[in-house]
């Protein structure tokens, strides 16, 4: 019997192939086990996924079509409206993203997923990493949009954990074009950091590694950054940055071989290396997989189906925990490096993947992000 899969898929300035690229994921990996003709999707676009036409457009698809499962982004304003939506239908919804913000208890209920690349504890488990290996005294800098999630306070939680101080802390301006990088660069030398933490993605994040690289703290102070600073889809030119690392559940250069044979097959099939929204798009195609081993259906409860379940995946055996996001078994330290005319980022270790349950408590009592849209949509 045909299974009916709608897909929610904003639009992105920093990913403009977003849709096609998860798409793309999600395919791959279904087509393993799945013929084609038993899968029908309905795809839909939501914008920016932050106002009340997200809700409009997934009730009538509840509504008029008959919908298995439903896949989707969601803006943090509307997401306790969008999982309760799910839970009086009780009808099955996997909400992904990126994972930059924390999950709070109101989006949890039984007939919701919540799939991310855990995003937030990446940037803990690096300000944790930095005070213990580079020394107390820390510099932020970040972005105004990518500072406006939770990474910044992930940052903050990890490095006084460990006993840090944050130094300074350097915010560009929404237009950052028009910033004095110079300027910035003095500031940060004044405060003479052992350690930096950086937040930026896209084209500030290029911008940023640029300034950084022709000041006296470029091989002299270490940079960590978020994930998506070093991603190698937007860093296509060599900076002449060094000592730059992050900590990320994924590396496309991680040798394990589910990482290489996801690489290999997307390559095969669509002619490019894949993304993280790739990445996550095949993800989500897997645990369809996964919960479709013991059922002739997709069932209601996703919370009971992949209870204790272990989920093969490029990023190792992924679980969903008791607030059914998924999390990956390891942290991976990643060296940024450009290497053959193109940045890579090189695992040098594997840690496990542990955020204290203190942490976890305090995070759900801080406000909502300032921004709505999802991470990394605008």
């Amino acid at each position: 019997m045909t299974k009916k899969i709608a897909v929610l898929l904003p639009r992105s300035d920093m990913f403009p192939r977003l849709a096609l690229d998860f798409l793309n994921g999600l395919k791959l990996s279904l087509q393993q086990k799945v013929a084609q003709d038993e899968i029908e999707f309905i795809i839909e676009s939501i914008g920016t996924a932050t106002d009340a036409s997200v809700l409009k457009t997934t009730e009538k698809l509840l509504l008029q079509n008959h919908i298995d499962l439903t896949i989707g982004f969601c803006g943090s304003n509307i997401l306790p409206e969008f999982t309760t939506l799910f839970k009086n239908y009780k009808k099955p919804l996997i909400h992904v993203g990126l994972g930059a913000s924390v999950l709070k208890d109101e989006n949890v209920n039984p007939y919701v997923l919540h799939h991310t690349l855990n995003v937030w504890q990446s940037a803990y488990t690096a300000a944790s990493f930095a005070v213990r290996k580079f020394g107390k005294k820390v510099a932020i800098l970040s972005s105004a949009y990518d500072g406006g999630y939770h990474i910044s306070a992930s940052f903050v939680e990890g490095l006084t954990a460990e006993g840090g101080e944050v130094v300074g802390y350097f915010v560009n301006p929404m237009d950052y074009k028009q910033m004095n990088f110079s300027e910035r660069i003095s500031e940060i030398e004044k405060v003479e950091p052992d350690v930096i933490l950086a937040a930026f993605s896209y084209k500030e994040g290029g911008t940023m590694f640029k300034a950084l690289s022709k000041s006296s703290l470029n091989g002299n102070v270490p940079i960590l950054t978020i994930p998506l600073m070093t991603d190698e889809s937007f860093n296509t030119e060599n900076y002449n940055i060094q000592l730059v690392q992050s900590f990320a559940t994924w590396s496309f250069a991680d040798e394990t071989e589910e990482m290489q044979y996801f690489n290999s097959e997307y390559y095969t099939s669509y002619d490019e290396q894949p993304t993280v929204i790739s990445l996550l798009g095949f993800e989500v195609g897997l645990t369809i997989l996964k919960v479709l081993e013991d059922e002739e259906k997709i069932p209601r409860n996703l919370s009971e189906a992949l209870k204790n379940k272990k989920i093969k995946t490029p990023r190792g055996q992924i679980q969903y925990d008791e607030m059914n996001q998924a999390i990956a078994p390891n942290m991976l330290l990643r060296d940024f490096k450009y290497e053959n005319s193109k940045y890579v980022n090189k695992v040098s270790k594997k840690v496990e993947f542990s955020i204290p349950k203190e942490v976890i408590h305090k995070f759900k009592t801080l406000p909502d992000p300032g921004w709505h849209n999802p991470y990394i949509c605008t």
